[in-house]
């Protein structure tokens, strides 16, 4: 599997990684390539708020940011919410997907990479936006 050169983690990849769940050796291998500058890796802050807040409940806070400031070490970029909002209510008007994965794909789209997915169906039909996933399934 060759990581394409830019690439939005959406947050089911990411808490799958932080858990070790099924998967996450995919995930991981995503994330050295971004570590090593083979690639560039983004997510929307939604996506960001996602993560912390599920980490959290599951661990605590602390925890949480720590992962959270990893990614970020790793070079990870945030994209602001402002610079997505309005192409995110257009995928929510168009697939209805959640708001998160709204904004993972408007996310994707501004920042002109792929984005990497679970194995749900809120991507299905979506074809906007190259999208791979790290998993089948639902988590």
């Amino acid at each position: 599997m060759a990581a394409p050169d830019r690439i939005v983690f959406d947050a089911e990849p990411l808490i799958a990684h932080a858990d070790a769940e099924p998967g996450s050796d995919v995930v991981k291998a995503y994330l050295d390539a971004v570590a090593v500058g083979d690639a560039t890796g983004y997510a929307s802050c939604v996506t960001l708020a996602e993560i912390r807040y599920v980490i959290a409940r599951k661990y605590d806070r602390a925890t949480a940011d720590e992962y959270l400031d990893w990614l970020t070490d790793l070079g990870v970029e945030p994209v602001d919410v402002s610079d997505a909002w309005m192409a995110a209510s257009e995928f929510g008007l168009e697939y209805n997907p959640a708001l998160g994965d709204s904004f993972a794909l408007a996310t994707a789209e501004y920042v002109e990479a792929t984005l990497l997915v679970g194995g749900d169906d809120d991507y299905d039909g979506v074809s906007e936006v190259p999208i791979e996933r790290f998993r089948d399934g639902a988590s």
